[in-house]
């Protein structure tokens, strides 16, 4: 079965080079890699336009553009009717092409395959990283039923991407593929685990990167409207002021999280500096994600059309 790996990218010269090799060490190669650059200007184009004239499996689409239009524009590009999506930012593991094909060969009636992903270890350096390593299950994905695939680890059928009417392109920047996941789930295509396909995404070091990560989830969540937290559903039904709700998203978050699992890892690794920080990520990752969800909420009249694809009950 020849599939085609589909990427979008934008001033990934810091990767870059890590995943071109990542690439060349897959122990399946893929029969075509169609990569769409947003137009970068730190060096990656020309890596990319050289690389595409020593490989002629390799096809490099220059165009200004978000994520979203970029996927959707390899996807329509791609010669194989099995795609495997991933992002050029992350760390593969050597069988990642090989385990995510693998589950469309044994069983044709597959037409979804969700690839694993955790927290490169690697990038795990300061007290912050530690600690939300330690919180989020050792740095590993829940993987089965229910997991919503995303971008990072993918692959599907040019069918499944034609019918879901491609990644939605009316979002600012985030959260794309957290809808286009959730339209696969609510389609109900037959979907496979690939828990041997990984993919290790790094991680920021310090506590404002984090914050600033979790505002643009939220932001592209609140455009989406999906995964809405409590207390923005109370302001929306004007019992509580906007400037209460990432506060009480800071504590509502830290109350739901199951502390005792985190904990005993942290202890267990005799890091207490990560113990001490745990409480301020926590609080911080759901106050920072309740801002950015107030604010992707005034840009729902962009967003319309991609509210559209997804019922109540697959917006949670």
């Amino acid at each position: 079965m020849k599939f085609s790996l589909v990427v979008t990218c934008y001033n990934e010269m810091k990767s870059l080079p890590q995943w071109y090799n990542n690439i060349e060490q897959q122990t399946r190669q893929p029969d075509e890699i169609v990569i769409v650059d947003g137009e970068s200007n730190d060096g990656t184009t020309e890596y990319l336009l050289n690389w595409a004239k020593e490989d002629t499996k390799v096809r490099v689409i220059v165009q200004k553009c978000k994520p979203a239009r970029g996927h959707n524009i390899g996807n329509e590009a791609a010669t194989f009717e099995h795609i495997l999506s991933t992002d050029m930012g992350v760390r593969l593991s050597e069988n990642w092409c090989e385990e995510l094909i693998k589950p469309f060969e044994q069983d044709p009636r597959v037409e979804v395959v969700a690839g694993n992903t955790c927290i490169d270890k690697e990038t795990v350096k300061s007290a912050a990283a530690r600690a939300e390593y330690y919180i989020d299950n050792g740095g590993f994905s829940k993987h089965g039923p229910g997991f919503v695939p995303g971008n990072r680890s993918v692959a599907y059928t040019k069918k499944v991407w034609r019918e879901l009417g491609g990644l939605p392109e009316d979002l600012t920047f985030y959260a794309d593929d957290s809808v286009f996941g959730r339209q696969m789930l609510q389609a109900g295509y037959k979907m496979a685990y690939a828990s041997k396909a990984m993919t290790f995404w790094g991680r920021p070091q310090k506590l404002k990167q984090f914050w600033k990560e979790h505002f643009n989830y939220g932001k592209g969540d609140g455009e989406a409207d999906i995964k809405k937290p409590f207390v923005v559903k109370l302001w929306e039904k004007g019992l509580l002021p906007a400037f209460m709700v990432p506060f009480l998203n800071g504590c509502r978050t830290m109350q739901k999280q199951k502390w005792l699992g985190a904990i005993a890892r942290t202890i267990g690794s005799a890091d207490m500096v990560a113990l001490a920080v745990m409480p301020i990520l926590y609080f911080g990752r759901g106050y920072w994600f309740a801002k950015g969800f107030l604010e992707g909420s005034k840009s729902a009249v962009n967003c319309m059309e991609c509210r559209k694809r997804l019922r109540p009950e697959y917006r949670k």
